[in-house]
């Protein structure tokens, strides 16, 4: 319990619990999220707003710059009190609750923002300053974290927060979607984009500006910076401004693992590869995924255009959509010199679908299906989450379901072997939990919390990274785009011949 915490939790309850739309909070010394968004309520009651909140959006934010932040000369005592509070939640004791800003109030405040590198006190505490405040985040590294990240974190803080939608972020050493997506818009701000152009998402004009900022050994400056904390983020390497030779062979690696030309230089396709889940979705693949039979004169397409592993659905239950292999299909595949990467999705598509019980089911669906299309020992299955999990559901539902998914392959006889589609997330996590031998990743899905701020897993086989047409007229077919990473899964190119007939 932290003494002056509790002080604050007291003085918040007493002062504001008879206020309309507040929420009290726990009175017990601990700096949970409740007692911040009590603090938070009661400043905005201070600014004049009625309809309070948890959030601290824009209506606070404008309504607190009107005022010019929280002066140094503050004359609104509450004010202050709930500045030296949220400073006590944060871990920068303010001296208790005197209402003034005296000494002991500006030395917690300046700490805190030494800590989140936004510069020095000044004349008082800027708006974005007291949102970060009241926030959950830490500015100190915590565990777990990495002081590169850190550098890189104080470093887009020192820099970008004068830009409208740039926010003070964390500096606690932890890669978060949040960050990826501060770098975009470091990258936007630099790239000469308006405030109303930077939106943070790696559109059009961030492609087209990427490719004029190339970068070797022996450049520096601002885009090194942004590179090196780009590479920081998604990679390893430390926080520089000049390209070194450090900087190289961790560029080299990134993209040998990546499966991109390896050239040490910070070229599009690295930057893409760093900045977004689908890298470069332009780039040339050899696998595809799909959910259309392929014919002789499709299979000829794919083989035109480059592709020779395609991914088909073993089975189907439950649903109108006809995407299952079909008789004589697999020889007509390998007949044009491509192979196979058997996929197994019954559903998958929400948590309530992962259970225990589920994965055994679907385990040994897998392998009958698997079986009568003659699919050899040692065969990868890709079991699918097509959805965006979270870590509560990893833990509760996707862990369980590929459990029972082992037990039910293991009940057939242990023919097969299972793999994992998914986010990067899902992937890495089911990877190690339970020794999915492959991933296949939906790095198409770039919104997914799964895949941001988060690389690709040490597994990977194939990520998925575009969707769209090939061939023409009978061989017209609708695809998604796999990067196949070299020396992993290779794809099934031959099945053995089976009661059930030709495959």
């Amino acid at each position: 319990m932290n003494v002056e915490v509790l002080q604050a939790q007291q003085w918040v309850n007493a002062t504001y619990g008879g206020v309309v739309g507040y929420n009290s909070c726990p009175e017990d010394g601990v700096a949970g999220a409740t007692t911040l968004y009590s603090l938070t309520r009661a400043l905005q009651h201070e600014l004049g707003i009625t309809a309070l909140s948890d959030n601290f959006g824009p209506m606070t934010l404008g309504a607190l710059a009107q005022r010019g932040g929280v002066p140094l000369t503050e004359s609104n005592q509450n004010i202050v009190k709930i500045l030296q509070s949220a400073c006590a939640c944060k871990g920068y004791p303010a001296g208790g609750l005197s209402g003034t800003f005296g000494q002991r109030t500006r030395f917690a405040v300046g700490a805190m923002m030494s800590d989140a590198g936004v510069g020095a006190l000044g004349s008082g505490v800027a708006p974005k300053v007291m949102k970060a405040l009241l926030s959950m985040d830490s500015y100190v590294l915590v565990a777990g974290g990495n002081a590169a990240v850190r550098s890189v974190q104080q470093w887009f803080n020192g820099r970008y927060t004068t830009r409208r939608d740039f926010f003070v972020l964390a500096c606690d050493g932890v890669v978060s979607r949040t960050v990826v997506q501060a770098t975009i818009l470091a990258i936007q701000f630099e790239l000469g984009l308006t405030d109303d152009q930077a939106t943070g998402v790696f559109g059009p004009m961030t492609r087209a500006g990427l490719t004029a900022h190339s970068l070797s050994v022996g450049a520096s400056g601002v885009w090194v910076s942004l590179f090196s904390a780009a590479m920081v983020l998604g990679a390893s390497g430390s926080f520089a401004a000049t390209y070194t030779e450090e900087l190289v062979c961790a560029v080299r690696r990134f993209q040998e693992f990546s499966a991109l030309p390896v050239t040490g230089q910070a070229d599009f396709a690295t930057w893409a590869q760093l900045l977004v889940s689908t890298g470069d979705a332009d780039r040339p693949a050899t696998a595809c995924d799909c959910v259309t039979t392929i014919t002789p004169a499709r299979a000829q397409a794919l083989r035109t255009a480059g592709y020779r592993v395609v991914g088909r659905y073993l089975d189907q239950r439950g649903t109108t959509l006809d995407k299952k292999i079909k008789p004589g299909e697999l020889q007509t595949i390998f007949g044009a010199g491509l192979k196979v990467l058997p996929i197994s999705q019954y559903d998958g598509s929400e948590a309530s679908y992962f259970t225990h019980d589920q994965g055994v089911r679907d385990a040994s669906d897998a392998h009958t299906a698997a079986a009568g299309y003659g699919f050899k020992a040692g065969t990868v299955i890709y079991f699918a989450v097509d959805y965006d999990a979270v870590q509560d559901e990893i833990d509760t539902a996707i862990e369980p379901y590929f459990r029972g998914v082992i037990e039910g392959l293991a009940a057939k006889g242990g023919r097969y072997v299972h793999g994992v589609y998914g986010s990067r997330d899902v992937c890495a996590q089911v990877s190690e939990r339970t020794g999915a031998r492959w991933s296949f990743v939906s790095d198409m899905s770039t919104g997914y919390g799964g895949n941001m701020g988060f690389p690709l897993p040490a597994n990977w086989a194939f990520s998925q990274i575009q969707t769209l047409t090939v061939g023409s007229g009978d061989g017209q077919i609708e695809i998604d785009k796999d990067v196949q990473r070299p020396g992993a899964d290779p794809g099934v190119s031959s099945v053995q011949t089976t009661q059930g007939g030709s495959w």
